[in-house]
């Protein structure tokens, strides 16, 4: 009878505890279940919007449903934008350029040491000085002329013309550069030939008067280049006056 209590004490600890198991089990079950098995990949956007529509199962349920994965734009979309960009700004570039690169084409000869460029399209040959035959009474500046494969053509001493001094006929270097001015031919008698050579025709601006000793009206600008000046000569107003009284010969 002594034992009696003492078992009726402990009774009620076991009740208690059996009781207090199954809230802890129920406990589990619901911390268990409101877990969400996530999947491998995927955005968190996408997964957090799958879980909110229930789309998601709870632990040790079905396999979750396959999440779709965003995909970046097709190359054919990023690859329009520079297409886009090139018709926008190809156009003025190459109108640039092109400006940039314009040349005008010269043929340069020397008077007095200095270089003078003419339109190479007017030089039709340039040939070594030959008998010059001298023609009477005809101005200082006109040697005379000379017979160019059958064609009887005027030299004109352009050094003296352009009042710079005389152009010596013996000089090993002197040269006579037939030209076509006004469908009509002319040999222009010149200290020694240069060459022939492209120059940009940004390069080319106004005559300075402390560049050139002749008349101004003969002179349509100056090239500046890297180591030299250029002298670009007019010459349809250089020989205004032979033009006009038909001493050249005529162009055929």
């Amino acid at each position: 009878m002594a034992h009696t209590p003492s078992s009726r004490k402990r009774a009620p600890r076991k009740k208690a505890a059996a009781s207090a198991t199954p809230e802890a089990a129920g406990g589990d079950s619901v911390g268990e279940s409101s877990r969400i098995a996530l999947p491998s990949s995927g955005l968190a956007a996408d997964i957090l919007a799958l879980a909110e529509s229930g789309a998601l199962e709870a632990a040790g349920g079905s396999a979750p449903a396959p999440l779709v994965e965003r995909r970046a734009p097709a190359p054919e979309a990023e690859a329009a934008v520079p297409a886009h960009n090139i018709s926008l700004f190809g156009a003025p570039v190459r109108e640039q350029r092109k400006a940039v690169e314009a040349t005008e084409h010269l043929a340069t000869f020397i008077l007095s040491g200095e270089e003078y460029g003419i339109d190479v399209r007017l030089v039709q040959e340039i040939i070594r000085v030959s008998e010059i035959t001298q023609v009477p009474r005809a101005p200082a500046f006109i040697k005379g002329v000379i017979n160019l494969r059958g064609r009887i053509i005027p030299v004109i001493d352009l050094k003296r013309k352009l009042g710079l001094g005389e152009v010596s006929e013996a000089a090993r270097q002197s040269r006579i550069v037939v030209v076509k001015v006004r469908d009509r031919l002319v040999g222009l008698l010149v200290d020694g030939a240069s060459q022939v050579l492209k120059v940009p025709v940004a390069s080319v601006e106004a005559a300075p008067e402390e560049v050139v000793e002749i008349d101004a009206n003969y002179i349509r600008g100056v090239a500046k280049l890297e180591n030299r000046l250029i002298i670009l000569m007019d010459l349809a107003k250089v020989l205004a006056l032979e033009l006009r009284e038909g001493g050249a010969a005529p162009a055929e």
